[in-house]
């Protein structure tokens, strides 16, 4: 039956076959002479001398039967013969086209038994060159795409790059792997193309399902699997308030993720601002869950803030650093552009506080230019806004800047109607003067949520008895189905008396009311402080705390530049530079990064000499879950592609090498019959001895 089955390497040799005359022959024609002895009778020795010729003849049959089975196994073992595989591709003739891709993302920095991923993987990757032929073709593929991996190297060489392989932010789906190796096989145009894959195969880039591979060509998974698949990392930061003022407390919001199945307690976080330790918190964590804990600390002097956050876990490190720069404005700058006269609320709130640098302009001597030196604009009871000014309120606006509006006091014009439906405004109509008090307010709204004391659950709760401002006459508000109207004080009929509504990046406050003691008891009021000064401190410009390494572009503003600098971005930590590509928007600058930021950290952007910006880059933390693909869901995946060429290597009872060899040569059989040709030699040896004539 193994014969039926059994195929040939090597056929020809089986030539040699024809050596099994020789045996036959001598057998056939031994001329050995025989010595006549006489005896005085005979008659007695006939029957024993019968005996003996057959006793000779059977010996002679059983050693030449060995020295024939001796003869064939050592032909077949040259012919090497094996029993194809069920998955069984006949190897072609000449060159193999091999490419070996790599997984060198973050999560390959777990540990397995004989080491880290990484390693383990380029050491798989070097084995399986080493069972190809010497002038067979390779290629490396690895996250990073790099140029000089998009060619073929000899297999010296191709160890050679293997061995310069690290670890890389960049993380890619198996099917662009897939294509990509597919890409580069089929311009080889050798016949013979073999496809491997090393890879821990984490379920959030493993799309088994969605590759298409060539069936021309034979394609390899191997897996690496890590020891324990715990980690820690730290997810994501926010501040409670968007606000900073020197000297005054802020609060850190910090998102931390446990990947293990483990509950870690009291695990510390620390916190450092400018390289000084700010805080030290600790936290406890379930398993496969997360947690926010808050860290307070108190802000430096105005400038920029650079700050690091860091907890210890162990093997993967690459997530347990978390950069973010901002700064904290000196003075809050402040335009305020009036109709007819300055309001001398405004300027007893604004003008005497060292917090603010507060200009007053009449909307007939603004230069347009200047509205980007601002983070917040004060529109006081214009009767009629320019076409020009709407145009560059409204870039203002979408691109980040707050921008309050107190009405006019007389009825709305419809170039004033206009301007507010381009910002997609509540629209103002006609004046109600029934006197009303206000009775709500938004509590939980970015600008009231911190106003008001709370009490012992948290919560604030406004009494019947709270004094707050009374209306005597308003512009009813008609609520358009463009924008996000949130409605913060209302009346007690319902109508709203300040309403905001984001508009692009920016922030829109809009009062019903002028601020006229007139119209309302808000500009003597208590509440129109923390009303006006929380809007001013929340149009600090939005600038991201962090970016993510991978990210194309940034944008800033254009009052941060320099006019004719050169913008550079340096990393604080070792000062190398590069120099960013750049766009112009309508009120800011587009930086183009591409992918000249590979290690997470800190960098400062400068234009000309100017320190102008802080920057922070941190790796995706999709990688920082480890889960990965288990060997029967390979398996299964495998088990839907159509294809039917694409083969899972997990058998441990066998190198990676005789996996490959197993696949793509079958079960090799030769090793059997050169013991089976030792054993009909020594089978020979025994019967010359043992067996007398």
């Amino acid at each position: 039956m193994l014969i039926l089955y059994m195929q040939f390497i090597h056929p020809l040799f089986l030539l040699g076959l024809s050596a099994l005359a020789i045996p036959i022959f001598i057998h056939l024609f031994n001329f050995r002479r025989f010595k006549k002895i006489y005896f005085t009778n005979v008659r007695f020795l006939t029957d024993i001398q019968q005996e003996t010729k057959r006793h000779s003849q059977l010996k002679q049959l059983l050693i030449l039967a060995a020295r024939l089975l001796a003869i064939t196994c050592l032909v077949i073992a040259f012919s090497q013969p094996y029993i194809p595989s069920s998955v069984h591709r006949k190897q072609a003739a000449g060159k193999h086209a091999v490419s070996i891709f790599i997984d060198n993302s973050f999560s390959m920095e777990a540990l397995a038994t004989e080491g880290r991923l990484i390693e383990v993987a380029k050491s798989k990757a070097i084995e399986i060159a080493r069972t190809y032929n010497p002038g067979d073709v390779f290629q490396l593929l690895t996250n990073d795409f790099e140029g000089r991996h998009q060619r073929f190297y000899s297999r010296d060489e191709f160890i050679r790059l293997v061995g310069e392989v690290k670890l890389s932010p960049v993380s890619r789906f198996l099917s662009m792997i897939i294509r990509r190796q597919d890409d580069l096989l089929k311009k080889s145009h050798i016949n013979s193309m073999d496809a491997f894959i090393i890879s821990d195969f984490q379920k959030t880039f493993a799309d088994l399902l969605l590759i298409k591979p060539d069936t021309l060509c034979s394609w390899y998974l191997v897996p690496v699997t890590p020891q324990q698949r715990n980690n820690l990392c730290i997810d994501s930061i926010s501040f409670e308030s968007p606000s900073h003022q020197p000297d005054q407390t802020v609060r850190l919001k910090v998102h931390i993720s446990n990947y293990g199945t483990v509950s870690l307690e009291k695990i510390p976080v620390k916190l450092n601002i400018n390289g000084i330790q700010k805080a030290v918190a600790s936290f406890s964590v379930g398993a496969n869950s997360s947690t926010e804990i808050i860290m307070p600390y108190t802000e430096n002097v105005a400038g920029i803030q650079f700050g690091t956050l860091e907890l210890s876990d162990y093997p993967v490190r690459y997530d347990d650093q978390f950069y973010f720069s901002y700064t904290i404005l000196p003075k809050i700058p402040i335009l305020c552009i009036n109709g007819v006269t300055e309001n001398q609320y405004l300027n007893a709130l604004f003008r005497l506080d060292s917090s603010f640098h507060f200009v007053n302009i009449s909307y007939k001597k603004l230069d347009y230019t200047s509205l980007r030196k601002y983070s917040t604009i004060i529109l006081n009871s214009l009767d009629e806004i320019p076409s020009g000014l709407i145009q560059k309120i409204t870039e203002f606006t979408r691109s980040g800047g707050s921008l309050i509006i107190f009405p006019p006091q007389k009825i709305i014009s419809d170039n004033y109607r206009s301007f507010m439906s381009g910002l997609d405004l509540p629209l103002l109509t006609g004046i109600d003067s029934i006197g009303q008090p206000v009775v709500s307010i938004a509590l939980e709204s970015e600008l009231y949520k911190d106003v008001f004391e709370k009490d012992a659950s948290g919560k604030v709760i406004l009494t019947q008895n709270t004094d707050l401002p009374s209306v005597s006459k308003y512009f009813r508000q008609y609520q358009t189905l463009n924008g996000t109207h949130e409605p913060l004080l209302k009346l007690l009929s319902g109508e709203p008396v300040l309403t905001f509504n984001p508009t692009g990046n920016g922030k829109v406050y809009l009062f019903s009311i002028p601020l006229d003691d007139k119209w309302s008891s808000l500009p003597r009021h208590v509440l129109l402080v923390p009303t006006l000064f929380k809007m001013v401190y929340l149009s600090n410009p939005n600038r991201e705390l962090y970016y993510i390494i991978g990210i194309n572009e940034i944008n800033i503003s254009f009052d941060s530049l320099n006019e004719g600098s050169m913008l550079r971005i340096r990393r604080n930590s070792d000062g190398d530079e590069f120099i960013p590509g750049f766009g112009t928007m309508t009120s800011a600058v587009k930086l183009i990064i591409g992918d000249q930021v590979k290690e997470s950290g800190l960098y400062s952007l400068f234009s000309g000499k100017q320190h102008i910006e802080g920057l922070a880059f941190n790796y995706n933390r999709k990688e920082s879950n480890l889960t990965s693909l288990s060997e029967s869901e390979i398996k299964s995946q495998i088990s839907r592609l159509s294809s039917g060429n694409v083969h899972l290597l997990t058998d441990k009872r066998f190198s990676l090498a005789n996996q490959i060899t197993k696949i793509n040569q079958g079960y090799p059989l030769w090793k059997l019959f050169v013991v089976l040709t030792l054993v009909f030699i020594a089978c020979e040896i025994v019967f010359i001895r043992l067996i007398k004539d």
